[in-house]
């Protein structure tokens, strides 16, 4: 179990320089979560399914060869270098023939040969040669003596993902409120966070749908490289999710619904069963369907998850929502559920303690939703109501 001291959940080691927090962590190895969200780092010099490159650097400086070029900022192309075919005048370049080999009257280093003696004399005939290197300064615009570059880049760190259209998304950084911003009609959301302190970092987010409906809270904690674009793209915020009515009485039907990205599979699970129940979301990325409670037991709360498939990429899919309880029944019972155990008007590592020394008892104040076990459903619960 790794619990990850800034948020409180656990994750799952993507990378040598990516922690990823899934939506549904898991407390048990049971638990095991089935479901993940793919997340690029550009600067963790692992080259993703999406990037061209990713040296670990990204600086996008000069190169004076095509075997030492240097990834951009945004991972998506390489910076300038003699070999690409482009005459990089800024850099001392007098010629560029797309490689780095001498005898073809451009040299290995982008720089004029003389021209090559034609079979049976000739030639230029004067004393100047022609087309020489001759003795002046040749020394690249930048470059120290010994003809390396010193390049000084900014520290930024590019975020970039989909949520529900028009969605506030919050983004926590080492557990404090770094922005708000809003997703865009296609659901899109992107920030650029800039002077960055280079180090370990850890990013939260979340999203309050146009419906005022919560998503959960997750996490990812990364390396922010120096004089770098850092970019941590692909995020897909789970589903914002509620249950209409929170009780009802046994055989009458409950509707699921909440906001995901536009035209995306939406998947619901009832009491962790492992066949979802699916439906569409609309082009506003409204969802809802409508469940049957009459199969299940009565007099009891249960439990109701949700993620999508990302339209553009049916491969990907988004953690889990928060999991969501309800009960089947005419018994008089309470269905405002809180995670503030000690009831000090915060959800922190104090409540999750509290939690984590009633785990797998019976009913109590850490059976957040009065199931008659402290369990996962309550884990994931407490994270809905994350203050830390």
């Amino acid at each position: 179990m790794c619990i990850s001291v800034a948020l409180g959940v656990s994750g799952v080691l993507v990378s040598a320089a990516l922690l990823f927090v899934a939506s549904t962590p898991s407390v048990q190895a049971q638990y095991a979560a089935t479901t993940t969200v793919s997340l690029t780092v550009c600067g963790d010099g692992l080259v993703a399914p999406i990037e061209v490159c990713d040296d670990g650097v990204n600086s996008g400086a000069y190169s004076t060869s095509i075997g030492g070029r240097n990834c951009n900022p945004l991972c998506n192309g390489y910076g300038p270098y003699c070999g690409d075919a482009i005459i990089e005048t800024l850099y001392g370049e007098e010629c560029d023939d797309g490689n780095n080999s001498d005898g073809d009257l451009c040299d290995a280093l982008c720089q004029n040969e003389s021209d090559p003696v034609t079979v049976g004399g000739g030639g230029s005939g004067g004393s100047g040669g022609g087309g020489g290197k001759g003795s002046g300064n040749n020394k690249i615009p930048g470059a120290s003596d010994d003809g390396e570059i010193d390049y000084y880049g900014d520290t930024d760190v590019v975020i970039q993902g989909r949520a529900c259209p028009g969605a506030t998304i919050t983004i926590l950084r080492d557990g404090e409120i770094e922005r708000v911003v809003e997703a865009d009609g296609d659901a899109s959301f992107d920030y650029t966070l800039t002077d960055q302190v280079p180090g370990i970092t850890t990013f939260g987010f979340w999203a309050l749908d146009t419906q005022d409906r919560r998503s959960i809270t997750y996490s990812a904690t990364f390396q922010i490289v120096e004089n770098a674009a850092t970019t941590l793209s692909g995020i897909l915020i789970p589903p914002t999710l509620i249950v209409d009515p929170e009780k009802v009485p046994p055989g009458s039907p409950v509707s699921f619904a909440g906001c995901a990205v536009p035209d995306a599979t939406v998947q619901a699970y009832v009491n962790e069963d492992e066949t979802p129940i699916e439906t569409l979301s609309a082009g506003n990325g409204e969802w809802a369907i409508g469940y049957d409670t009459s199969q299940l037991g009565v007099e009891v709360f249960h439990t109701v998850k949700a993620s999508y498939l990302d339209p553009t990429n049916a491969a990907l899919e988004s953690g889990y929502s928060a999991i969501t309880s309800f009960y089947v029944g005419n018994n008089d019972v309470d269905t405002n559920l809180t995670a503030d155990l000690n009831f000090d008007g915060s959800v922190n590592l104090t409540d999750f303690s509290i939690l984590l020394f009633n785990w797998n008892g019976t009913g109590g104040i850490a059976d957040i939703n009065q199931d008659g076990l402290v369990s996962l459903a309550d884990f994931s619960i407490m994270l809905f109501y994350w203050t830390g």
